[in-house]
Order: structure tokens, then C-alpha cells, then sequence
């Protein structure tokens, strides 16, 4: 054998021990209580996620190797599976429950839940075509409701005027019905005594209604904005001092937002942090749909999940590492659902969605979202004193 072929023999044994080495370490990422994601050769990032809560509870946080994860409280991060044997395990804390109160106020139909002293009060404002009760009862959004009542946080929900085609109005004030609507409710849980003047307001917006959210926030003086799917109204974003948090799909495929969209709340990031406002922005990225992604779904088991991910996979919807081959708004993979899951369709749609980051709310952010919320709030009252 000649210097040079011993060489490049002597590199290939080195480059697959090294290999071997990295798929040993992958293979030894041991979740309690959680899934993780298949990983491959020289993968510096692997997806991980916690079970569903138990009842009356909800996701606290990792413990274990945590020095290797992305975010520790947050249900869906990442960890780096080649630095060494990891093991962790997802917790949980108490979480008392809680149903919300559904009245007509203002003309519109208004859900709240709002605990004594809340930290914070979050109004949500629903996506086109949709409503108060879907905004709280959808798989994905209802996890952020959940997450923030565990957190001290009161939660507001209403319908927008527009009954027809469910949008928000972007007029300014004061032809702005939704945004007096806003005024209104609020002005009527004050005098009953259900919200003290002093209570911090915040907003959470999904699609058109992330723009409205930048409005109300902007008009009406809140603490901070969440802004997922969209972006702030391009009438007040240069001008508004609210701290606000960008929520955003990697796939949207919507014409309203789509790679322009985001491109647009990106910039809009960068002119609020550059006037010294506190924001961020959070691109959220396509992940695998594992075997146990559709126990979230209520009233399915974790049985139920399995079954449901293997006649995706078994379906060619899946790739080799469980990713979605396709947008699933129009993949037809409902034909592949068992007939005793059928009623189940807009469940799995909406958690199949988060997965594939499409234009849809997802509650991978829940964490993060709320400590934003939580460090506007400090800031602003560290202001007042």
C-alpha cells in the first residue's frame, strides 16, 4: 500500500469511528415522560417533546442534562445530541382548573376567565373567519390558554363585528368597530369589578387578527403585543412604544403573509429595537410529526396517536425522518385516516399544521410568549416607580 492510499485508509477509519461515535451518542438521548425526534449522522440539533399534561396540570420544564437545551420550560425544544449521553425528563406542576364564562357584551359574543389578581389580563383576537370559541377550543390554541391561566394570566376572547367572513376591521379610530368594542368590554369588566384599573392588558393576535392586535395595543395603551402569523399594522408599527413578540411560520402559505410577511414583522423587530423597544422575533420551523403528536388532540389516547401516525407513514405522508412530504392543506391525507378517527379531522389538521409550520397557531412558543409578557409587565411598572 502506497503512503498516500494508507493515508486516505488511515482517514476513512478515523471518519467512521467518528460517525459511529456521533450515531452512538444520538442513540443515547433517553426521554421520560416525552418523545424525541429521529436524528441523524452529524445532527447538531435533535427536536424533543413533553407528553401531554396529566389533568390539572401542565408542562413545567426539563430536568436532567439541561445544560444542553434549548429552552427548559418550554413543552417542544431542541437539545445538541452529540456532545454526550443525555437523559432528561419533562415535569409537571399543578394547575387548578378553570372554564370560561361566555356573555354578550357589546353586541358580540365575549368568553372570559379572569382569576382574582391576575398577573396580566390577555386579550386574543382570532384569525379570519374564526371566533372567540374556536380561538379557545382549537388543539394548539387551547394549550396557550391553559399555559397562561397556569401562569396567573386572565384570558379575554371575543368575536370580531364582522360575523360573514370573521375579519377584524384596520380602520383607524374612531370608525373602528372592533377596536370600541375592545374599549367597551373592557370598560364594562372594570365596573363590575372583574378587572382592576391597574391590571396589566396584553394582547395575543393570530393572522388578521395579529395586525388588529397591534392596533388595540397601540390605541388603547396596553402592556404588550404577541403577534402570530402576521405582522403590525404598517399604519402604527414605526410609531408604537409596546413591547412585541412575532410568532411566525417558516412555511406560511397564505397571501396576506408568506415570505413577504415575515419579512415585513422581521423588519418591523429591527425598527422597534432599534428606538430601544423591547422585541422579538421567533421563526417557528417545520418539526416531525412522532407517534405520540395526536394524544394533544382531546379524547384520543396515546394508542390512538400511534395508530393515526402509522397510516400517515404507512401512506408515504411521512419522510424518513417524519417529516410532512407535503403542505398538508392540500395533501389529501385525510383518505388515509382510519373511519373511527374521521371525527377527529380538524384536530389532527391543526396539529398537523403546527408540524408542517404553515399558516396556523402553535403552542411551541407558549413559554416564551408568556415570560415576554411577564418581562414587559416588570419593565413597565419598574418605569412607573
Amino acid at each position: 500500500m502506497t503512503p498516500a492510499k494508507s493515508h486516505r485508509f488511515l482517514f476513512s477509519l478515523l471518519t467512521a469511528a467518528l460517525f459511529a461515535s456521533a450515531a452512538t451518542a444520538q442513540s443515547n438521548i433517553i426521554v421520560t415522560n416525552g418523545s424525541k425526534a429521529n436524528v441523524r449522522a452529524r445532527e447538531s440539533r435533535a427536536n424533543i417533546w413533553a407528553d401531554p399534561a396529566p389533568p390539572n396540570s401542565v408542562f413545567d420544564r426539563w430536568t436532567g442534562n439541561t445544560e444542553l437545551v434549548e429552552d427548559v420550560y418550554a413543552a417542544s425544544t431542541f437539545v445538541n445530541p452529540l456532545s454526550k449521553n443525555i437523559s432528561l425528563t419533562a415535569t409537571y406542576r399543578p394547575a387548578s382548573p378553570f372554564s370560561f364564562t361566555q356573555e354578550t357584551i357589546s353586541g358580540v359574543s365575549v368568553f372570559y376567565y379572569i382569576p382574582p389578581d391576575p398577573v396580566g389580563v390577555i386579550f386574543r383576537f382570532h384569525g379570519t373567519g374564526g371566533s372567540a370559541q374556536s380561538t379557545l377550543s382549537s388543539v394548539e390554541s387551547r394549550l396557550f390558554s391553559n399555559d397562561a391561566v397556569a401562569s396567573g394570566f386572565g384570558i379575554v376572547a371575543l368575536d370580531s363585528v364582522d360575523r360573514v367572513n370573521g375579519e377584524w376591521s384596520l380602520a383607524p379610530p374612531p370608525n373602528n368597530p372592533d377596536l370600541n368594542n375592545v374599549q367597551a368590554i373592557i370598560a364594562n369588566l372594570r365596573q363590575r369589578g372583574l378587572i382592576s384599573p391597574n391590571a396589566p392588558l396584553l394582547a395575543q393576535g393570530t393572522s388578521r387578527g395579529g395586525i388588529f392586535s397591534s392596533l388595540v395595543v397601540y390605541f388603547q395603551n396596553f402592556r404588550a403585543d404577541a403577534i402570530y402569523i402576521a405582522y403590525g399594522a404598517n399604519a402604527v408599527m414605526p410609531q408604537t412604544t409596546v413591547p412585541t413578540i412575532f410568532c411566525l411560520a417558516a412555511n406560511d402559505d397564505q397571501e396576506m403573509v408568506g415570505p413577504a410577511g415575515n419579512q415585513n414583522a422581521y423588519n418591523q423587530v429591527l425598527n422597534l429595537q432599534g428606538r430601544g423597544i423591547m422585541a422579538s422575533y421567533n421563526l417557528h420551523q417545520p418539526s416531525a410529526v412522532y407517534p405520540e403528536r395526536f394524544w394533544r388532540v382531546a379524547n384520543l389516547t396515546e394508542n390512538d396517536s400511534h395508530v393515526i401516525y402509522n397510516a400517515l407513514k404507512s401512506n408515504n405522508f411521512l419522510d424518513g425522518r417524519d417529516l410532512l412530504v407535503a403542505n398538508p392543506r392540500n395533501s389529501n391525507w385525510q383518505a388515509a385516516i382510519p373511519n373511527q378517527y374521521q371525527p377527529y379531522l380538524t384536530g389532527i389538521g391543526t396539529v398537523l399544521s403546527a408540524a408542517y409550520a404553515n399558516h396556523g397557531f402553535f403552542s411551541d412558543y407558549d413559554s416564551r410568549v408568556l415570560r415576554f409578557f411577564s418581562t414587559a409587565i416588570a419593565a413597565s411598572s419598574n418605569k412607573a416607580e
